[in-house]
């Protein structure tokens, strides 16, 4: 794994947001979660299968970094930026995926 290059004098993440900003963010957020929650159901409950394996994430590890997410990719990463996102609530990364 190679070290992203840090420079010091690249812009700075911007540090307010207008209400009209905030306003959007939050209905883009209601979104993510909804699509991630979905995602998650319907690969546990209505897709066709054996009934027997689960897949996908957990509904509660999504709505804890939806918030953070939907702020960090709609509004702070630029595309060179890099994000860990933990398994389990990787819905919410792929609804984000899916939005874009």
């Amino acid at each position: 794994m190679q070290a992203i290059p840090f420079d010091p004098d690249d812009e700075p993440p911007p540090t307010g947001n207008t209400p009209d900003q905030l306003h959007f963010l939050k209905i883009l957020e209601k979104k993510v979660l909804w699509l991630s929650t979905w995602m998650i159901h319907h690969a546990n409950h209505i897709r066709e299968g054996d009934g027997e394996l689960k897949v996908g994430g957990h509904q509660a590890s999504c709505a804890s970094m939806v918030t953070i997410m939907t702020a960090l990719y709609f509004a702070v990463l630029k595309p060179e930026d890099r994000v860990a996102v933990k398994p389990h609530g990787s819905p919410v990364f792929h609804a984000i995926q899916y939005l874009f």
